[in-house]
């Protein structure tokens, strides 16, 4: 059968803007011998502005639906479909956006109201290359305070230049993918990464900028693959460890840019991923070898995957955690030894610095109470490392704190108890001083 006869025209002018559409809306292709219908807004997604300009300027006049979804398209075009509000506005995105967040859709936008979006910056997109996901701008309707998602370059289009620059000039600097794409999401990022380290236009900081979207993305994979936590897939992880310390290696003022790359929401991977790179760079400021520091980062970024465990509404707690449910939080070393363990992946100093970053020098530590004299050297480098981070990152409970009073708190508590091994407090010190 004739693959036309499956899509149906549909006139451009009969589709509004700044609403829900209840169908795939699909455009043909006419540049290969055999036409191609390429998906041009998703079923549930906001047919905004920027795509009636998009098809106006290439002379378009008729976009296509499926024939399946008829019925759907003539709900949409007696009007029972609608916003509350067809207006639209682009919102301007707040400054410290974390590249991790979900975002749900507002119920308000009907058909999979549930689903996930997650932020990607732009410039993980490479003009030249198709894109193996559905790419979307987040678009805001005025009056009832919500948000939907428009689809801005279908899965298995090229991203052109243009677009991009269309982007730019708007200022919009994040673009979402949905989160059912995560995995193509990760090869696109992985392959075109590899592709760019290879570039020596590139700066180093900002070859890290790239490699860290692509293991922020790896993280919360592995973290939450829970049964599927492959030697294959621990192994990529890996290499991006070894990316980023190689991008240190070639600039010698890494340390200047390093807390740039951060995210800062406090989300489990997150903090993970960032306790890994500090303490990549703190490694190496202490002149470890490179075999040693890596194997830190092995046991940096898989420190808290115990945390898993936790129900969300335990570490998402907006106040102090009753003594039960301090209970659950103070299991995760253990944990998080038993799962890696299981793995068999990592050295016998990963390992312990896993079991024992809870440690401190006091005996007052979790899940031992071991003092300063029994606790893994590379344990308390991390307690030093993974304090830090926490208290310079948000939490559901407090906000962040800028690294001059987060390191006058550290240093309270080691006059106050020990907690901390005092000469590798003093070096962090240094390193983030850039002395």
């Amino acid at each position: 059968m004739n693959r036309d006869s499956f899509f149906v025209p549909l006139e451009i002018k009969k589709l509004r803007s700044g609403e829900v559409v209840n169908f795939n809306i699909y455009l043909k292709s006419e540049m290969t011998a055999e036409r191609k219908y390429v998906l041009f807004c998703r079923r549930g997604e906001i047919f905004n502005p920027g795509s009636f300009i998009r098809v106006k300027l290439n002379d378009i006049y008729y976009v296509y639906y499926q024939q399946f979804e008829k019925d759907q398209v003539d709900k949409y075009l007696s009007g029972m479909v609608r916003l509350n509000n067809n207006r639209i506005n682009r919102v301007s995105l707040p400054s410290n956006l974390s590249l991790a967040s979900p975002e749900r859709r507002l119920p308000n936008n009907g058909a999979g109201a549930n689903e996930f979006y997650f932020p990607l910056a732009v410039k993980n997109l490479n003009p030249g290359i198709e894109v193996n996901f559905d790419v979307f701008q987040r678009i805001s309707t005025v009056d009832n305070d919500g948000f939907g998602y428009s689809i801005f370059i279908s899965k298995g289009e090229v991203c052109r230049l243009a677009s991009l620059n269309e982007l730019h000039d708007k200022g919009m600097k994040i673009i979402y993918f949905n989160k059912r794409d995560e995995p193509n999401v990760f090869s696109y990022l992985y392959h075109n990464l590899n592709l760019k380290l290879k570039d020596d236009k590139i700066t180093p900081a900002k070859k890290a900028e790239l490699i860290y979207d692509a293991a922020l993305l790896w993280t919360r994979r592995f973290y939450f693959l829970k049964y599927n936590r492959t030697p294959e897939e621990l192994e990529t992880g890996f290499k991006l460890i070894n990316y980023l310390l190689n991008t240190f290696q070639k600039d010698r003022h890494y340390h200047q840019w390093l807390p740039r790359i951060r995210g800062y929401d406090g989300n489990l991977y997150v903090h993970c991923l960032n306790t890994c790179l500090l303490g990549l760079g703190f490694a190496k400021y202490l002149k470890w070898p490179n075999d040693k520091i890596m194997e830190f980062g092995h046991g940096a970024i898989l420190h808290d995957i115990g945390m898993v465990e936790v129900p969300p509404a335990v570490l998402n707690k907006p106040v102090r955690l009753s003594e039960s449910e301090m209970g659950l939080v103070k299991k995760h070393p253990a944990e998080s030894h038993r799962i890696l363990k299981k793995i068999q992946f990592l050295s016998k100093n990963s390992m312990l610095m896993v079991l024992q970053h809870h440690e401190t020098g006091d005996g007052s530590g979790y899940p031992m109470g071991l003092r300063l004299p029994l606790i893994n050297h590379w344990a308390r480098v991390l307690r030093i490392v993974d304090s830090y981070e926490a208290l310079t990152s948000k939490r559901s409970w407090r906000d962040k704190l800028d690294s001059m009073k987060a390191l006058k708190v550290m240093r309270q508590e080691w006059l106050n108890s020990g907690v901390f091994d005092i000469n590798y407090l003093v070096e962090f010190i240094k390193f983030l001083s850039g002395k």
